[in-house]
């Protein structure tokens, strides 16, 4: 004989749903979790901040022979024609000036910025591309395609971008399309090591352990990364690719040719600080300035005029 199925009947709750309150909570937390946070982050701050005087001071060590190494690694007289700068238009009758790449905490790719001016002295770098859309792109740390309007999603007022097309001839660069002239760099840190102690600290705040520069590769990988912004906004020290422009400069090479994180095209830093006379390096106008423009030449002579204007 088949069981018969008893109808359950359905049972209201004895209380009512309120209407959904117009505030969500994301997150809940206690006075203890806020000052152990605080604990971990000085931690985490400290721990960057040993890691970058390890390797400074291993650099410190071989300094004159890194110097020597890039010198070697540089190529001779680089010239360009009717490339481009996208700049925010308030910089637009000073197309020289290099205040955008020291005013950001940031700094640029290749140079430091006011990261920690006692700790970190700032250093300017002044940034080309090889056209119109790859400049624009690098301005914005946007990337731009053909499906979508360039300036959607900017960051950054469209209104407020002016171009300028320059041409010139630099005296030395280093080229990282040719990263095999860098070997001599990577054999004199390959050998740089981490102490125990930082491997330790490490491990103590979550973090993974440092991995050194061993290969010509890695080393482009590191200067090419397109997150280098990272490092010096989170943990207040200078990245890879500004430490190494840092060491760029004081062997006085006047620029690094890079291709763009967006596009693959060129794109150059330079650093006007190290033109003198007898390089004869220069960046001029290619077109007709406005006549408010000071200065539309730059070289050894006008740099200490835009040092002026940046000031």
């Amino acid at each position: 004989m088949t069981r018969r199925r008893r109808h359950i009947r359905h049972i209201q709750p004895k209380f009512q749903h309120k209407a959904h309150s117009p505030f969500i909570l994301l997150d809940q937390f206690s006075i203890a979790d806020i000052n152990k946070w605080t604990v971990l982050k000085d931690q985490f701050l400290k721990y960057h901040w040993d890691y970058y005087k390890e390797l400074a001071y291993q650099r410190s060590q071989i300094i004159d022979e890194i110097k020597k190494s890039l010198l070697e690694a540089t190529q001779k007289t680089f010239e360009f024609k009717q490339w481009q700068r996208a700049l925010k238009y308030k910089y637009a009758l000073e197309p020289f000036s290099v205040a955008g790449s020291l005013c950001d905490p940031a700094g640029g790719r290749f140079n430091i910025g006011d990261i920690n001016p006692s700790q970190f002295p700032s250093f300017p770098g002044l940034y080309l591309a090889a056209d119109k859309n790859t400049a624009l792109q690098e301005l914005l740390c946007q990337k731009i395609d053909q499906k979508t309007n360039p300036l959607d999603f900017a960051l950054t007022d469209p209104t407020s971008v002016a171009n300028v097309s320059l041409s010139g001839s630099l005296n030395s660069i280093i080229n990282l399309r040719e990263p095999e002239k860098l070997q001599p760099f990577i054999n004199l840190i390959k050998g740089f090591s981490i102490p125990d102690s930082l491997k330790k600290d490490a491990k103590k705040i979550g973090e993974q352990e440092p991995e050194l520069i061993k290969t010509v590769s890695k080393l482009i990988d590191v200067l090419l990364d397109p997150n280098w912004r990272l490092w010096p906004m989170q943990f207040d020290v200078p990245i890879a690719s500004q430490i190494f422009g840092q060491m760029v400069v004081e062997a006085g090479i006047e620029g690094i040719l890079y291709p763009s994180k967006f596009t693959n095209n060129d794109c150059l830093a330079i650093f006007p600080q190290n033109f003198d006379e007898a390089s004869g390096s220069f960046i001029q106008l290619d077109d007709e300035a406005p006549k408010e423009a000071k200065i539309r030449l730059l070289n050894y002579k006008s740099w200490n005029k835009i040092q002026e204007i940046t000031e």
